[in-house]
């Protein structure tokens, strides 16, 4: 069997944390070195999916993701990302995506896509209706407090695609809200536009805010579309469609920490 892509929509802030830092935010997210682009290990993917099999069924559990000196017979490829939630002055908000994102996409899942549009100048976009503003004869797009001239409409057949990736309702309302802007600044929105939230360690004998002990979390936003290859190795005998089946019965699954305070909760798909 082939390997299949699996597609998390975030229901909820997500945050899979790189550790402490000496930065502005206390406890960031994981990214990518190269890009700053947020990602998910495929380590997490793999202990949040056996955990999920596990409670179900230990021997298919161990069967599917391996046990002790018996190695799993998947491979689990880190989560990407594709689409990004942006504020925007029309619209509510936009979904955000880039060339570098889309080619990826294209190359992992093998969707075809020959006719991608070019990368857009800095500050300029393709955009769908529903976020696309026209004054004094301009027409643009506000994305946070940035003004993008916008060159042309968010091609409809790829927005069929990429609508069609998913079956989570809130990403159905998509349609006509998708931008693609230049690699850079989906870099920055990346980068700069996910939720800080502050929080405060308790006291264990006291209930109360322990002093000195106030920090800030990073978070992934909410309606963020992850996509991650999942591929059967030679070794396997039928596990991934195992796995698909599973998934198909048990579509929501929590990804990361502060699971207590609801964070990582996400539509799942395997296609």
């Amino acid at each position: 069997m082939k390997q299949k892509i699996l597609y998390l929509f975030t229901r909820t802030p997500l945050h899979v944390g790189a550790g402490s830092s000496v930065g502005a935010i206390d406890q960031p997210i994981i990214r990518e070195r190269h890009t700053g682009f947020p990602i998910i290990p495929g380590s997490s993917i793999k202990g949040v999916l056996r955990d999920a099999v596990r409670r179900t069924s230990t021997e298919q559990a161990d069967a599917i993701f391996g046990v002790q000196d018996n190695a799993g017979k998947l491979s689990f490829g880190d989560a990407k990302i594709l689409a990004f939630p942006v504020r925007s002055a029309k619209g509510s908000f936009a979904f955000a995506t880039c060339r570098l994102a889309l080619e990826r996409m294209n190359r992992d899942a093998a969707l075809n896509l020959d006719d991608l549009p070019d990368e857009p100048q800095e500050m300029q976009c393709l955009a769908g209706q529903a976020i696309t503003l026209t004054r004094n004869s301009k027409t643009g797009v506000v994305l946070e407090e940035y003004l993008f001239t916008k060159k042309g409409d968010f091609p409809g057949k790829l927005e069929e695609v990429l609508l069609s990736l998913l079956d989570d309702p809130v990403w159905k309302v998509a349609k006509g809200r998708f931008v693609l802007l230049s690699n850079g600044d989906f870099a920055h929105f990346v980068k700069n536009a996910c939720e800080v939230s502050q929080h405060v360690a308790i006291e264990p004998d006291k209930g109360t805010a322990k002093h000195g002990a106030l920090f800030n979390l990073e978070a992934v936003p909410a309606e963020t579309l992850f996509y991650a290859p999942i591929t059967p190795l030679a070794r396997n005998n039928g596990e991934l469609s195992q796995l698909d089946q599973f998934i198909q019965n048990k579509p929501i699954f929590q990804f990361g920490g502060d699971s207590t305070t609801g964070l990582g909760f996400c539509s799942v798909k395997l296609a």
